[in-house]
């Protein structure tokens, strides 16, 4: 039972939560700007019709976050012969884990008109979720001891999942006002995604379970450190290339999907706002928002011809920790798991890899105070669970955020308020400054507040298109038709 090449998955895992160092998120913050222009695809397509450009032209966006719900890591102790992580001990809950990098490329957005609007945007994103990772390898793994309850009981490592997943993306997104009256507007937005697939690992453990002791050795006589009793499934399915990716793996489209991004919105506006201009003298656009929106709908299928599966069964069986550890001439994917195929004598027929997309719920409420302080609510909803224990692919986490802004065609602070189910509460800030934007969902908890579950950064480079045009409705500005010397009579109009 090969819970040792667990352990050192759980264990790379959790410390990279904690070390990994130029990580960023998906713009938070920076999406509630009234500046975003194209990244307003990022949570719904019908956004990109509210924002005060004319047009958007993004050169290159980094975003990327990890987090956990076991190690915290304090900035201000980094140099402590602990390297500042701290952990419960004992753990008492399982451990969850997502990663997530977002490099945003070449992409344009532009409002054809006040009810029009359209963007073409290219993307390549990185997702990783590991799932209810035993307290068990957790007690035994990060404090660097084996604890003494853990000897000689049946340990249980049920369902646990990892799903990594890379991916490239072009998406065609149109958003259009679709209905008003005297005080709102509705618009609606869809993206259109061509997906291909990058990258793929999936494992999956069913019902595994193991018993730490000691046995003899019988090629020495021995006594080791043995998990013996082993019982249980476990599954793991990879693409080929994940040891030897190239640049033609980011840029074709070997593995095709389809993907699909839906979004509606109602805006509130003041009186005859919505017939005669495109902005209110009193705010920005409107004075509230309310929009629902669904992402990342779709999959990316990698077929048998570019993937290996190893299956693997245990009843019974027992093996001392040397020969679970892995040789030390094995320096990548393959040769390892080809040693544990031959090991547990493993099932490796290939099984076709279905990759699921992160497909999430937003929920969005944004209020204008005037033109430059507003504040945006979010709430995201995952609609694709790792927990099910046949599901490959990935999620995101519920989450909700709440982000304060003040904010000048020039430039905007933003001061996002997040809480997810796997990091917690997290505070950040983000700053824009013409065609450059920075930001960190989680800077204020790891530098001002000392602890963090998550760490986080992001950038943008982007060149916005100023100036607005003012809708004007056609029933204005007409010339006053020119009336009889009667019709004046009947009028009662001065000659």
């Amino acid at each position: 039972m090969p819970c040792a090449f667990i352990k050192r998955i759980a264990l790379f895992i959790f410390m990279q939560a904690v070390y990994f160092k130029s990580i960023a998120q998906s713009y938070i913050g920076y999406h509630s700007s009234a500046y975003a222009g194209v990244y307003g695809i990022v949570t719904s397509p019908a956004d990109i019709l509210n924002y005060r450009t004319r047009a958007d032209v993004n050169l290159v966006g980094f975003s990327s976050a990890i987090g956990n719900n076991v190690i915290s890591f304090s900035y201000k102790k980094r140099n402590n012969d602990d390297g500042g992580v701290t952990f419960p001990d004992p753990i008492k809950k399982n451990g969850k884990l997502n990663f997530n990098t977002d490099v945003f490329g070449p992409s344009v957005m532009i409002k054809l008109s006040d009810k029009n609007a359209i963007a073409i945007s290219t993307r390549a994103r990185v997702v990783t979720n590991v799932y209810n990772v035993s307290t068990n390898i957790l007690n035994s793994v990060l404090p660097d001891t084996l604890r003494s309850y853990l000897v000689g009981n049946r340990l249980a490592i049920n369902n646990m999942s990892v799903n990594a997943h890379a991916w490239k993306e072009v998406a065609l997104t149109y958003s259009r006002q679709i209905a008003n009256n005297d005080f709102g507007v509705w618009k609606a937005g869809i993206s259109l995604k061509y997906l291909g697939g990058i990258a793929a690992v999936s494992l999956i453990t069913n019902n595994l379970s193991y018993i730490h002791d000691s046995i003899v050795d019988p090629s020495d006589n021995k006594k080791k450190d043995a998990l013996i009793n082993g019982q249980g499934n476990i599954v793991l399915g990879y693409t080929k290339n994940i040891d030897s990716l190239s640049g033609n793996d980011f840029l074709s489209f070997k593995s095709p999907g389809l993907g699909l991004d839906i979004g509606v919105s109602y805006e509130f506006r003041d009186e005859m706002q919505v017939y005669e201009t495109a902005y209110s003298d009193k705010t920005a656009n409107y004075i509230w928002k309310a929009g629902a929106s669904i992402t990342d709908i779709g999959f990316v299928r990698y077929n048998k011809q570019q993937t290996k599966g190893i299956a693997m069964h245990f009843a019974g069986n027992a093996y001392t920790l040397d020969q679970l550890s892995v040789p030390s001439d094995s320096g990548n994917v393959y040769q390892i798991t080809n040693y544990y195929t031959n090991l547990f004598n493993a099932n490796t027929e290939p099984q076709m890899i279905t990759m699921q997309l992160p497909t999430t719920l937003h929920l969005t409420y944004d209020r204008y105070f005037n033109k430059w302080l507003g504040v945006q609510g979010q709430v995201n909803i995952p609609l694709m669970f790792s927990r099910i224990s046949y599901y490959t692919g990935n999620y995101n986490p519920i989450s909700v955020f709440v982000t304060p802004r003040a904010e000048i065609p020039l430039g905007g602070l933003y001061l996002p308020v997040s809480y997810n189910a796997v990091s917690g509460l997290q505070a950040g800030a983000a700053l824009r400054l013409g065609p450059l934007v920075i930001g960190s969902s989680s800077i204020i908890n790891s530098r001002v507040l000392g602890k963090t579950k998550m760490a986080d950064f992001y950038f943008i480079l982007r060149i916005p298109v100023f100036g607005y045009r003012e809708y004007k409705s056609s029933t204005y500005n007409q010339e006053s038709p020119k009336l009889t010397k009667k019709q004046r009579r009947l009028l009662d109009c001065p000659r």
